[in-house]
């Protein structure tokens, strides 16, 4: 008989972590970090969890015995597959013990690793994923990587990972096949991005499997944009055409379908993309593990080097490669030429780039759904206004909207359907209460039966 319990992601969007208790085996779905609890007793940089105890303590992490690094007693755990390296479904893993296997898709742990190589936990590499140094990468956990639409077998579970459309490389969902019978799970899926089709190659293999269960996101139940990648590449290149000034842009840093079309649109208007150091060294490992994308090398491609007087590792790596890096001063004097990638957090760099009229910025990611966001967004219109730049919206969400997580669900017909990574779970329920697949809100840390 097989028992899950949801440990995070109920009644709010990420920190995944699912446990399935099969006999013997007990895995976990996801180990994600949890943004909207840590916010509730932390402030990033100064008062943040230096330790797994701090996350204890404030009911983050859950409280399962032999599961994390300093904790003696033996683990009776096999280990936590990953749907997709996305912060709130891996970043946790970092506490667990390092013998605790992880599988994943092998773009998966690309991705990972270099967001890991690219990040700054401090002094300690004791909650590394994998960190790199002066004398080259270390890698502390174990990952036993997988091939989509293979049967393979992780933790004693046979299970087939289906690649899905979402907004970062590496994700999956994922059939599980239990002694109770098929579990689906959907990770994070779209079905309005670049590649669609494999999301609805997954909703058929999942249909076909005919599953006792499905364990679905529903980020965007309530709300949502219904905008495709295809429409922010002709929206962004409207814009981007019509400026004579600097043109800027916020995304997430791991977005790289979303800095392909920008790259592309860059180039349709004769201005070459500049973008991070970071995303540089992102680019740059993903390409070589087979990621279609631009060459950081590129002619219409820029590095932009933040003013700083020291370099992390990765960007000493960027600075011996890649000759092709500007900094502020050469921001300012080409302002016509060019689209910068200028997050929340380089806004410093405004100072001296002096940005011209006629300059523009294209916010290309989530709006603000909490607080904290919504201050930061109040920060950046300053900054925005200050230099007399407006600012348009333009993003088409990683997430699938609410009518194709109903069609999901109805083409999949499992038996139960677990609602997880939404804010508005009984909207959600109400709104497929008509399919007869037993809609499940879970409650947090209370095991559930599958059959």
């Amino acid at each position: 008989m097989i028992n899950l319990t949801i440990f995070g992601g109920v009644g709010e969007i990420g920190g995944n972590k699912i446990l399935i208790e099969d006999n013997s085996h007990r895995l976990f779905l996801d180990f994600g970090k949890n943004f909207s609890k840590e916010s509730d007793f932390f402030d990033f940089p100064l008062l943040q969890p230096r330790e797994e105890k701090h996350l204890l303590a404030t009911g983050i992490l859950p409280n399962l015995a032999g599961l994390y690094k300093k904790d003696p007693a033996e683990s009776k755990f096999d280990g936590i597959l990953i749907s997709h390296p996305h912060t709130d479904h891996w970043d946790n893993i970092r506490f667990v013990k390092d013998d605790i296997p992880i599988g994943c898709l092998d773009m998966c742990r690309e991705v990972i690793e270099a967001k890991e190589k690219s990040s700054h936990l401090g002094p300690s590499s004791e909650y590394y994923v994998c960190q790199l140094t002066a004398k080259g990468p270390k890698v502390f956990k174990t990952f036993q990587t997988f091939s989509a639409q293979k049967d393979s077998n992780f933790a004693g579970i046979a299970f087939e990972a289906y690649e899905v459309d979402h907004s970062i490389p590496g994700c999956v969902g994922l059939i599980l096949h239990t002694s109770d019978g098929n579990l689906v799970y959907t990770g994070d899926l779209r079905f309005a991005g670049p590649r669609r089709d494999l999301s609805l190659k997954f909703m058929e293999a999942a249909r076909a499997c005919d599953p006792v269960g499905l364990i679905i996101e529903g980020t965007n139940i309530a709300e949502g944009n219904i905008s495709s990648e295809a429409e922010v590449k002709e929206k962004a290149n409207n814009i981007v055409q019509n400026a004579t000034g600097l043109v800027l842009v916020g995304c997430a840093s791991a977005d790289l379908d979303r800095l392909q079309t920008l790259f592309e649109v860059a180039k349709l208007n004769d201005r070459k993309i500049a973008i991070t150091m970071k995303q540089a060294f992102m680019i740059d490992s993903l390409r070589k593990a087979g990621l279609p994308i631009f060459d950081p090398l590129d002619k219409n491609v820029c590095i932009f080097q933040r003013e700083k007087k020291g370099l992390y590792e990765y960007e000493k790596e960027i600075e011996k490669k890649c000759s092709n890096r500007i900094t502020s001063q050469d921001v300012n004097g080409d302002q016509a030429h060019l689209l910068l990638i200028l997050g929340f957090y380089e806004f410093n760099e405004l100072v001296g780039v002096q940005p011209k009229a006629d300059s523009v910025y294209i916010l290309s990611q989530s709006e603000p759904f909490n607080e904290e966001m919504e201050l930061q967004f109040a920060k950046l219109k300053r900054w925005l206004s200050l230099y007399g730049i407006p600012l348009y919206q333009v993003h088409s969400s990683g997430h699938a909207k609410s009518q194709e997580l109903r069609r999901f669900i109805a083409n999949v017909r499992p038996k139960k359907t677990i609602l997880i990574h939404t804010e508005e779970p009984e909207l959600y329920k109400t709104y497929i209460s008509d399919l007869n697949v037993n809609p499940i809100i879970p409650i947090q840390g209370r095991s559930i039966a599958l059959v």
